[in-house]
């Protein structure tokens, strides 16, 4: 990569050159004639194409060095990985001792090992006994969160589940130092235990720490919650506690004030610090119905009937309290009146009845709006009711100043005018706040009736949607099937059709609330704007929802039919070139070498189109895949040969050998694209292989055993290495004479650069005699033809020479034997 890396500068560097020759080029060109620009442009752009094919020639060199690098390197850190674990073996075979060989050295050693083995059984039951007892606390902590009761809302009782979970996180911190030390253990376990229970360690601790994370993480999750709701419990609580308490106090109030004079200015005294009193009741509506509200929200949302109940009660008792105040408050004013009447007070008495006819006439007015959610007007009901009370308390104190202003007209001798104008104004003023409190009444009650259908519908509404949203968030994973597929499709239109019908309702809702709006009480606008919004937000996003389904649904079917009609294309295409290959296959190949570099080019357009095709494959199979295998078990040696494949060749299976196919005819596909692939690879080994022989031949024509001997013995003293010790390493027997092919083998193995049909020419020149066999003396003969006195010309020497022979043999036949008799 590096000397690459030189090239590649080497190259970049002639740009500026190439450059500034471009541009005198140009300038030649405009300075020149016809015929010689002309030449000149010619020559530029043989020049620039050349420069292009050097820069893409060095592009694809990098990316193919840089696909080796990575190649190599993952190859070489599993390397690496395997060599740590032999080191590792072999350091553990290392410390292994000798066995002793006397009786006391064996006991001591024994001894050692049995105390290392009780140290080891010792670990093993302590980690095991505390990993149960830590798991037997784990399945009590989950029972406890189990039949935890939710958070009471009650003041009272969510303290005490405070205090009950405080002493269960306690609990929860004190088995903290517990699992770090069955890890740490496991941890010592690992290093020192057997494989198998490795992996059992390793899945025990991995269990104990995700039910461990759970629990704490679901304390967590109870202490916020019951935090959440002790909030709210406490605020409930001050509120109605100090309600409470301020209606016990006005009770008692008004019941030590029972006594009423008979002097006419204390009795007004007292009547204006009543009026006082009813006015600070008056600022207490909005607070009780404030709490009221707050308490029925938050009965609705207790889950425990006993928290149901004492709201409830709570509610009630302060209800009572309140009407108790309200009736006496009424009741003190009704007395007031009257005493002030019969003190002979007839005129103050009458103003203040009309004065309070004045006061409360504007609350009961048409203006006035009542309109609003369930609980707003809820309250404005009761407390309307709290009136007509008071309304119907206040009848007899107007007929008595009815009675005493005719009396005073009968008995009067002064002039009674403004008495009859006055009683003519009471009776109108009363006849109108009558009349104004039954047409209040009425219009409370349509305006509950409107709410309450407000409420149902956006409940209903609601809880379509809550079903609408789970519908489309647990869709899962679209299946491969095309009739499946179309099915959901279906279903999905009809459940599109269901949601455009619904827009009716939302808009039919969202027209109550419009409507409400225009006529709503200042105190519930913001809520019942709230409402609106949410229903047609959450419309819009379940709409959004949906059509983005519906979108995927359609993309997905589209993408099926296109890959169906890639995967016919692709079988017909595959059945093509698997009777072409075979066709190509059955026809002898040539005898001449150019015949034969067509054959490869002609094979090697069809392996870039299959190279093309590869993509199309891959995009088929992985449409139908199953859910991929685990991580692969193939071993070192078998990952080491999947590397040494082609990296430019298509692979046989693609991605599919690592998944199964749901698809028959995908799985057909896979099975012709690897049968295609292997027969391509065998045409290309075969016209390879075919090249090669054609040109080695061509290179024998004119081989030349001399020249072959010089260049041998050159290469030999290039080595250093001297004839008769090559010849005595081949010649393993020792018998003097080698096969034909143990002198062709051990030529090739030795590096020499030359070929096997040289070789086999080399061989039977060396095998002069034919027999099959070279001796040394054939061999130094052919190698030094000058040197023939090697060989043995008298008889003496050809006998000496087979004595020699015949011992060599004779040892060679007793080393057999010995070799034998060892075994036995």
């Amino acid at each position: 990569m590096s000397t690459f890396l030189v090239l590649r500068n080497d190259v970049l560097s002639h740009r500026s050159t190439v450059d500034t020759v471009n541009k005198a080029g140009c300038e030649l060109q405009e300075s020149s004639a016809g015929d010689e620009a002309s030449h000149l442009k010619q020559r530029l752009q043989r020049l620039n194409s050349s420069w292009e094919a050097v820069l893409l020639r060095t592009q694809e060199r990098q990316g193919q060095l840089e696909a080796a690098l990575q190649q190599a390197e993952g190859f070489h850190g599993e390397v690496e990985d395997f060599l740590q674990w032999l080191r590792r073996s072999e350091s553990q075979l290392a410390a292994s001792k000798p066995t002793g060989g006397l009786p006391e050295t064996a006991r001591e050693q024994l001894q050692q090992h049995m105390g290392k083995l009780e140290e080891a059984l010792s670990l093993a039951t302590g980690f095991q006994s505390s990993l149960q007892d830590f798991i037997n606390w784990l399945t009590q902590a989950e029972q406890i969160l189990n039949l935890a009761q939710p958070p009471s809302l009650l003041l009272d009782t969510v303290l005490f589940q405070i205090d009950e979970h405080k002493v269960f996180v306690n609990e929860v911190n004190t088995h903290r130092d517990q699992i770090l030390a069955l890890d740490k253990a496991g941890v010592q376990l690992k290093f020192s235990s057997q494989k198998q229970d490795v992996v059992l360690i390793k899945n025990l601790l991995l269990s104990v720490q995700g039910r461990w994370e759970k629990v704490v993480q679901r304390s967590l999750e109870r202490g916020r919650a019951l935090d959440e709701a002790r909030k709210r419990a406490k605020q409930f609580h001050e509120a109605w506690r100090k309600l409470s308490d301020w209606l016990e106090e006005a009770e008692k109030q008004l019941n030590s004030e029972l006594e009423i004079s008979n002097d006419p200015d204390k009795i007004k005294l007292q009547l204006s610090q009543h009026k006082e009193f009813q006015k600070t009741l008056g600022g207490k509506q909005p607070v009780y119905n404030t709490m009221a509200r707050s308490g029925r929200s938050m009965k609705e949302k207790a889950s425990q009937p006993e928290d149901r109940q004492r709201l409830d009660n709570l509610l009630g008792e302060v209800r009572d309290k309140w009407d108790t105040v309200c009736g006496k408050s009424v009741e003190r004013q009704h007395k007031l009146e009257e005493a002030l009447l019969f003190s002979g007070q007839f005129a103050d008495a009458l103003q203040a009845l009309v004065d309070w006819l004045y006061r409360v006439e504007p609350q009961l007015s048409e203006e006035q709006p009542v309109h609003g959610d369930v609980d707003l007007v809820s309250n404005l009901l009761d407390a309307h009711k709290v009136f007509q009370k008071e309304l119907g308390k206040r009848t007899g104190s107007v007929q008595a100043l009815k009675r005493s202003a005719r009396e005073l007209i009968d008995t009067a001798r002064d002039d009674t005018t403004w008495v009859k104008v006055q009683l003519q104004e009471l009776s109108t003023r009363w006849d109108s706040v009558c009349s104004l409190s039954v047409i209040k009444q009425t219009r409370l009650e349509q305006a509950l009736k409107q709410a309450e259908e407000f409420r149902a519908a956006v409940q209903q509404l609601l809880e379509w949607l809550s079903e609408a949203e789970q519908t489309l968030r647990f869709r899962g994973l679209l299946p491969d099937e095309r009739d499946t597929l179309q099915s959901l499709i279906d279903l999905h239109k009809e459940f599109m059709k269901n949601v455009e019908e619904k827009r009716v309702d939302v808009n039919k809702a969202a027209g109550m609330g419009e409507e409400i709006l225009t006529v709503c009480h200042p105190d519930c606008i913001t809520t019942i704007k709230h409402w609106i919004t949410i229903i047609r937000a959450r419309f819009e996003e379940v709409m959004t929802w949906a059509k983005q389904h519906q979108q995927r649904l359609e993309t997905a079917l589209a993408e099926l039919v296109n890959n169906a009609e890639l995967l016919d294309q692709l079988m017909s295409w595959l059945q093509w070139a698997e009777t072409t290959l075979i066709q190509r296959d059955q026809e002898p190949l040539p005898q001449n070498i150019e015949l034969v570099k067509e054959r490869i080019a002609e094979h090697q357009s069809f392996m870039e189109e299959m190279t093309r095709k590869q993509p199309d494959v891959d995009k088929v199979t992985k449409t139908y895949k199953r859910k991929t295998a685990g991580p692969s078990s193939l071993s070192l040696a078998e990952k080491s040969r999947a590397r040494k494949a082609l990296p430019h060749s298509p692979s046989p299976l693609g991605e599919c050998a690592q998944s199964e196919l749901k698809s028959p005819r995908v799985t057909q596909l896979s099975a012709r694209w690897q049968q295609v692939w292997l027969l391509a690879l065998d045409r290309q080994r075969k016209l390879n292989d075919a090249l090669d022989r054609l040109e080695e031949l061509k290179e024998f024509a004119n081989f030349d055993f001399n020249v072959w001997r010089k260049k041998y013995m050159r290469w030999m003293n290039h080595k250093k290495s001297r004839v008769m010790d090559f010849f005595r390493r081949i010649d393993r027997d020792q018998d003097g004479k080698i096969t034909r092919q143990e002198f062709i083998d051990g030529i090739l193995a030795s590096k020499f650069p030359t070929s096997k049909l040289e070789m086999m020419a080399v061989a039977d020149i060396f095998d002069g005699d034919g027999d099959g066999y070279i001796d040394y003396y054939e061999f130094v003969a052919a190698l030094h033809p000058n040197k023939d006195a090697y060989r043995p010309t008298t008889d003496a020497d050809k006998i000496e020479d087979e004595v020699t022979r015949q011992v060599a043999s004779e040892g060679k036949r007793f080393q057999k034997n010995r070799s034998r008799r060892t075994s036995r």
